[in-house]
C-alpha cells in the first residue's frame, strides 16, 4: 500500500509539473485563463478597395498592397471561403515578416513571425511565439518557436549571418565555365571565367543579400530531418539554382552545387 501511495504521489507531481503554466508538450502552451484578441480583419475597408478596383477595371481585385508611413508593406487577401490573410513586410534589410490568418467572421486565427524566403517544400522558419485563436477570438495555444532548434548550435539567426558573408561561388568547374560562357556570351576564354565575373553579371555576391528583397524571397531554408544540416537553395532563375548544405553545429558549408536551368 505504501508503494502504491508513493507511485500515486509521483504521478501527481509529474502531472503538476507538466501542467505548470498550461504547458503540455515541449514549446507548446495552452493558457488556463481566458485571453481574448481584439484583432479583427477589416472587411469594410477591404471590400471598399475591391469595389474601387472593380470600377477602375483592374484585373487583380482581391490582393491589396498598402505601404505604411513606417515603411511596412501590408499585403491583404481573401480566400474563396471568405477567410483572410494579412502579411506585414518590414522595410529592407529585415528578413522576418508577420503572417496573420483570420477566420471567416474576421477574428484572428493565427499570428506568426517567419522568414520571408518561402517555397513549396522548404521550411516555414518561424521566430518568437506563434499564437492561435478559436473563431470567437479566444487564445487556445501558444508555440515557442525556438524549441524546434534547441538541439542545434546554428539557429536560424546564426544561419542568416553565415549566409550573408558566404560567397555565391567559391570556384567554377570546367563544365560550369563552359555553360556560363555560352549563357552570357562572354568574351573571356573558358578557363578565365571566374566566380567574380559571374557574380558581377548576376549582381549577386553572397548567398543571402538582405538589401535585395527579391533575392531574399528566392533563398530557401530547410532543416534536415536528422537536424545535422541546413539545406539552402538559392534560385537564380532563369540561370538555374545553387544548393548548399550548412552543418547545423559547426556552421561550415559542407556542400555547394550549381544546378543548370531546366525550367521553361
Amino acid at each position: 500500500m505504501k508503494k502504491i501511495k508513493s507511485i500515486i504521489c509521483l504521478c501527481i507531481i509529474a502531472f503538476n509539473l507538466m501542467s505548470c503554466g498550461g504547458q503540455t508538450e515541449k514549446g507548446v502552451y495552452y493558457p488556463k485563463e481566458k485571453i481574448m484578441t481584439t484583432d479583427k480583419f477589416d472587411f469594410v475597408k477591404y471590400n471598399r478597395i475591391v469595389e474601387e478596383k472593380r470600377k477602375l477595371g483592374e484585373f487583380d481585385l482581391y490582393n491589396h498592397i498598402e505601404v505604411l508611413a513606417n515603411g511596412n508593406v501590408v499585403e491583404s487577401s481573401q480566400a474563396q471561403d471568405k477567410s483572410a490573410t494579412v502579411i506585414i513586410l518590414p522595410p529592407v534589410p529585415e528578413l522576418i515578416e508577420t503572417h496573420k490568418s483570420y477566420h471567416k467572421n474576421g477574428f484572428l486565427e493565427s499570428e506568426t513571425r517567419r522568414y520571408i524566403g518561402l517555397q513549396l517544400g522548404s521550411d516555414i522558419v518561424k521566430f518568437d511565439t506563434s499564437k492561435y485563436y478559436d473563431n470567437n477570438g479566444q487564445l487556445v495555444k501558444e508555440v515557442d518557436e525556438a524549441a524546434k532548434y534547441e538541439n542545434i548550435k546554428v539557429k536560424p539567426l546564426n544561419l542568416f549571418e553565415i549566409l550573408k558573408k558566404e560567397p555565391l561561388f567559391v570556384n567554377l568547374s570546367k563544365e560550369e565555365q563552359v555553360l556560363f560562357k555560352a549563357i552570357f556570351d562572354l568574351p573571356q576564354k573558358e578557363d578565365e571565367i571566374s566566380p567574380d565575373i559571374i557574380s558581377k553579371i548576376l549582381k549577386k555576391y553572397t548567398i543571402l543579400n538582405p538589401a535585395d528583397r527579391e533575392d531574399v524571397k528566392n533563398t530557401f531554408l530547410t532543416l534536415s530531418n536528422d537536424e545535422n544540416m541546413w539545406e539552402v537553395v538559392k534560385d537564380i532563375y532563369p540561370f538555374g539554382r545553387i544548393e548548399y548544405n550548412v552543418d547545423s553545429n559547426s556552421g561550415k558549408i559542407i556542400k555547394r552545387n550549381y544546378i543548370k536551368e531546366t525550367r521553361p
